[in-house]
């Protein structure tokens, strides 16, 4: 009697550790599959920046003299857990561009908030402005979709479509999978003037511009100017973790109009910006991310593996319990 009661009790834990395994798997686990508070991640990028007018007066250069400057960009992007709340992880992006002799031709420091749970930007939680879509980083887990990734120039969302599947390296960790993305972005208004150029010109200095004297427009009238951005990036994702960890091609086009008020648009290639992610970065960013794999599969992976093995040898163990009793008793 007591082997029997025993097998059954065997029996009943066996089956509830069995059918904890998937609900470990596909409830419990994703709770741990969280942005986490100690993110910190610097990226290298090198190119040029190809200028067409000197932004200090916004002369344009002869055709074939303008001018290509060397540039370096590295962006830091840390955690602020003092910001951040349950629903959200603040994430501080600071990002400077270096031309030569050291002169910084571009920075920010910028705040956004994600949700912890699927890395959408959400509005509010200490961020410096709302977004929408992604930036920053991807959902852990990322998939094989089309993604909306957001543009703080042009204050929108444009589709990272999906490409392909690739394998980069790091030092430590070899054949990593990544996916890869593109983003074709529109022609769109700039929220802020970029390269430094001004955000309004007097009519003179439209006059000149254009080299035009006869336009009717007042010497000391001062008009805001438009400038508009198009561009197209490759972005290189770690699906496992979300992060961006390459970007092979990053080349975005500057233009102003130069349409008088009630004419049509006349835009003007101001400047050309390409740059690439350097292989040392790459390589750093993917053991950066190849490093959490083990406590992902542990979570994902081998916990609920245990348990449903666990169970099911218990299972067996009861049974062979009620077997013997069984063949004790006749």
């Amino acid at each position: 009697m007591k082997r029997s009661r025993a097998g059954i009790i065997v029996i009943v834990i066996g089956v509830i550790l069995a059918i904890a395994a998937p609900v470990w798997k596909w409830a419990i686990a994703p709770v741990f599959i969280r942005i986490p508070d100690d993110l910190s991640v610097e990226s290298t990028y090198e190119g040029t920046l190809k200028l067409y007018a000197d932004a200090e007066n916004m002369e344009f250069y002869p055709e074939g003299q303008e001018v290509t400057l060397p540039v370096t960009i590295t962006r830091k992007d840390d955690s602020v857990p003092e910001k951040s709340d349950s629903e959200a992880a603040v994430i501080r992006e600071q990002l400077a561009m270096v031309g030569p002799d050291n002169e910084v031709l571009l920075s920010w420091d910028k705040y956004f908030a994600l949700d912890r749970k699927n890395a959408l930007n959400l509005p509010g939680h200490n961020s410096d402005r709302d977004r929408d879509g992604y930036y920053v980083m991807l959902p852990m887990g990322a998939e094989q979709i089309t993604y909306e990734m957001w543009d703080d120039d042009t204050e929108l969302p444009a589709d990272a479509v999906f490409i392909n599947e690739e394998a980069r390296d790091g030092n430590d960790f070899k054949d990593v999978t990544v996916y890869v993305y593109e983003v074709e972005g529109a022609l769109e208004p700039m929220v802020e003037p970029p390269l430094g150029l001004p955000g309004q010109l007097s009519g003179k200095e439209i006059k000149s511009i254009l080299n035009d004297p006869s336009i009717n427009l007042a010497d000391d009238t001062m008009l805001p100017i438009e400038y508009l951005k198009q561009g197209n990036v490759t972005v290189v994702v770690e699906p496992r973790t979300g992060a961006i960890v390459d970007l092979p091609t990053y080349h975005e086009e500057y233009f102003v109009n130069a349409g008088l008020p009630g004419q049509p648009a006349n835009n003007i290639l101001m400047g050309v910006l390409d740059y690439k992610q350097t292989s040392e970065s790459v390589a750093f960013l993917i053991d950066d991310s190849a490093k959490y794999f083990a406590l992902l599969d542990l979570v994902t992976m081998w916990l609920p593996l245990m348990l449903f093995v666990v169970g099911l040898m218990m299972i067996i163990v009861g049974v062979l319990l009620m077997v013997r009793k069984q063949r004790s008793s006749t």
